[in-house]
């Protein structure tokens, strides 16, 4: 393995945080290379010889983050790491391969894999890998801490852990009815509202907020309730960046205990994919990679699409990035949905279908 040394961001993460990194391999050489890698920048390891040695302590393990080698003798690793997602083990899994190829990463992927690396893999890709597992870890713990035993009832179901919501409706009667409860609920529990809406219903959105007996002016004074058009959200600039629309939602997530909320409530109008504007292609990658920043908060983030708009093949996609979904009125878990890594996956395979395809015309 080539000599490492960490770039100064892992230098000053806190790894003290109780969590650790579960390394299982049957080869002792590299166990204890991958061991001396990761204390380097400051992670608690424990080793494991095999898959059956890991779930005969799992009982006493904290929730940590396991790299587990996919070929190893009696239980192997694609055979834990089903184990382990239909047990709902909270451990991100890391996979490392000598035998990869691509079924064996979808497979993997399917089966609940944050990241799959080949060997020999660069070090940095690991930690950055291990880094990113730890940091779900943590965050999701820190949600669920402030959740408790708080779930939010409306639409005819329940939010607890999951909190990302694609809620499908025919109009704005349909939405109106199903959402009140949802958003009056948390303005009544001091919660914050954060709705963003195309510039032409916004006056007609703020009525709808007066009419369920909402004090608008009083929770916009306050900062209680902000009602934002397209353009000073997801299409500042006049254009769409992922990358700076996901830091506006983590910042202003981030900003609830600051200001004296325990909760904010956010409701997204998604109309705005539909317009000729450079960026909005990347609706359904966006709403993939909030998959990696919204479990971090128990905030929950309700992304409406309206059906009369939106191609068959849109709404679809749009599905399977979102582990809740309202449909037909009803909230529900959503069947249909893939982890972003394996979506993030297919997303660049199919770019890389039309890129090919381009070339051959």
């Amino acid at each position: 393995m080539p000599v490492w040394r960490p770039p100064a961001i892992f230098a000053r993460m806190d790894r003290h945080d109780g969590s650790v990194v579960y390394i299982v391999d049957d080869d002792a050489s590299l166990r204890r290379s991958l061991r001396n890698l990761l204390r380097s920048v400051g992670f608690r390891v424990e080793m494991f010889e095999s898959a059956e040695a890991f779930l005969e302590a799992n009982h006493r393990l904290a929730t940590g983050c396991l790299v587990l080698d996919l070929r190893m003798p009696g239980m192997g690793g694609l055979e834990l790491l089903s184990h382990l997602k239909a047990v709902h083990s909270p451990h991100p899994v890391i996979v490392l391969t000598g035998h990869g190829n691509d079924d064996a990463r979808q497979q993997c992927l399917r089966a609940g894999a944050i990241a799959f690396l080949e060997k020999p893999f660069a070090s940095d890709d690991l930690v950055a890998a291990v880094a990113r597992g730890m940091s779900m870890v943590g965050f999701s713990d820190v949600a669920h801490d402030a959740l408790g035993d708080r779930s939010i009832q409306f639409a005819g179901g329940s939010l607890d852990k999951h909190r990302h919501i694609c809620a499908f409706f025919n109009g704005a009667d349909e939405e109106h009815r199903v959402l009140r409860s949802f958003v009056k609920d948390g303005i009544d529990a001091g919660e914050r509202g954060f709705h963003i809406v195309g510039p032409a219903e916004k006056d007609d959105h703020l009525q709808w907020l007066r009419n369920e007996g909402i004090d608008v002016e009083q929770a916009m004074s306050t900062g209680q309730l902000e009602v934002l058009p397209w353009h000073e959200a997801y299409l500042r600039g006049d254009r769409f960046e992922q990358d700076a629309m996901l830091a506006l939602v983590e910042e202003m997530l981030r900003s609830n205990e600051a200001a004296g909320y325990p909760l904010t409530r956010i409701v997204a109008h998604m109309e705005w994919a539909l317009l000729d504007k450079r960026g909005v292609d990347d609706l359904v990658e966006y709403e993939t990679r909030a998959n990696f920043v919204l479990p971090r908060y128990a905030s929950p983030v309700i992304c409406t699409y309206d059906l009369s708009k939106f191609s068959a093949t849109v709404v679809m996609d749009v599905l399977r990035t979102h582990p809740m979904v309202i449909v037909g009125g009803v909230l529900q878990e959503n069947p249909f949905f893939v982890p972003p890594d394996q979506f993030l996956l297919e997303i660049r395979a199919r770019s890389s279908e039309r890129k090919n395809a381009g070339i051959a015309s």
